[in-house]
């Protein structure tokens, strides 16, 4: 039989292993390492950069000309490297901000001349392999449109080194060093300024939850930078529901779509009636002048369009061991219950 003083260490014992096993269920975070780049570039900008004391490409060239930019990349290692080299389009990305793609399809239909279809590296220039410490210089041709053309067009130039994985077997961490260099071609009347349109707002996937997507159309070449964006979206009806989204410090690409997500995280989507308002500030690019819109749109969901983007959706992860720690602990309880009226009957 087990006296008082016994009873109670087992009881606080029970305690003890109950706070590991829930302190166990929490998630860790992974440590991280970071490493510097194994190779460095350097723009060599030309006489036609209309400011020079930028790092990356400012060109005002003439309409049908036919110009040559040259980089120099450089490895800083003590080994042989690899990298890949090429020209993507400039455009904007989800939520605000810049992004590049080499590929033309997705990109606004305002634009009407892609950097792509214009610039080019020869095939040499797009496979690099770099001995210990080598440094080399390579070039792209850009062959200006015969027709004059107002704005800017951007692009960039891309730059990457493929890494095997690091660590042992077991690890399948992998990294790849990459840079983005600008390309901005001005036009023969560059003083233009970005004019925004609302284009629609639709059901939408954002990181794997169910969303609603709000698409703004920027139909001009010429970028809007510090922009701030907020969009509140709420639903008719007796439930009804009220999201925002907001971000500071954005831009906008010149030519290019921009989708605003506001994510309905774990929960579903509803079909009905829904408004939004949005209002977007920013600076035009070559004269700050501050620049505002607002939008207020009402539009019809259907069940059809949220019922795929809900089945689509992640699912709420399940944390299995607050299972595991409230089963035990409510073991343990019973166990302690139950020998103490054991003890008492004994008595």
């Amino acid at each position: 039989m087990l006296n008082k003083k016994q009873l109670k260490r087992f009881i606080f014992t029970a305690g003890i292993v109950l706070l590991g096993l829930v302190s166990f269920s929490q998630p860790a975070e992974a440590a991280t390492q970071t490493q510097n780049a194994d190779f460095e570039i350097q723009p060599i900008l030309p006489s036609e950069q209309v400011d020079k004391s930028l790092n990356y490409y400012d060109v005002n060239f003439k309409p049908g000309s036919t110009h040559v930019i040259k980089m120099k990349v450089q490895n800083f290692t003590d080994h042989k490297i690899t990298l890949k080299s090429d020209l993507q389009n400039g455009m904007t990305q989800n939520g605000g901000g810049m992004k590049f793609q080499a590929a033309t399809k997705g990109l606004d239909a305002s634009l009407a001349v892609p950097f792509t279809k214009i610039a080019s590296i020869k095939k040499a220039d797009q496979v690099l392999h770099l001995g210990p410490q080598e440094a080399t210089t390579i070039s792209v041709t850009i062959k200006m449109p015969e027709e004059k053309f107002s704005g800017m067009i951007a692009g960039g130039w891309h730059f990457i080194e493929y890494l095997d994985k690091s660590g042992n077997e077991s690890q399948s961490v992998s990294s790849n060093y990459a840079y983005m260099v600008s390309v901005n071609l001005r036009g023969s009347n560059y003083k233009v300024y970005p004019e925004l349109k609302y284009d629609s707002t639709k059901p939408m996937l954002s990181s794997g939850h169910p969303a609603m997507g709000i698409k703004l159309r920027n139909v001009k070449p010429m970028v809007l930078k510090d922009v701030h964006f907020k969009a509140v979206l709420y639903k008719e009806g007796l439930f009804s529901s009220k999201r925002v989204y907001e971000k500071s410090g954005s831009s906008i690409a010149p030519n290019s779509s921009v989708i605003l997500p506001i994510s309905w995280n774990y929960k579903t989507l509803k079909p009905g009636k829904y408004h939004v308002d949005v209002k977007v500030t920013g600076q035009n690019l070559w004269n700050k002048l501050p620049m505002t819109w607002t939008f207020k749109k009402s539009f019809n969901v259907k069940s059809e369009d949220v019922k795929k983007i809900n089945q689509q959706a992640i699912q709420r992860p399940v944390n299995k061991w607050a299972y595991v720690a409230a089963t035990s602990g409510l073991m343990m309880l019973v166990s302690a219950v139950g020998l103490y009226r054991v003890i008492r009957i004994g008595r």
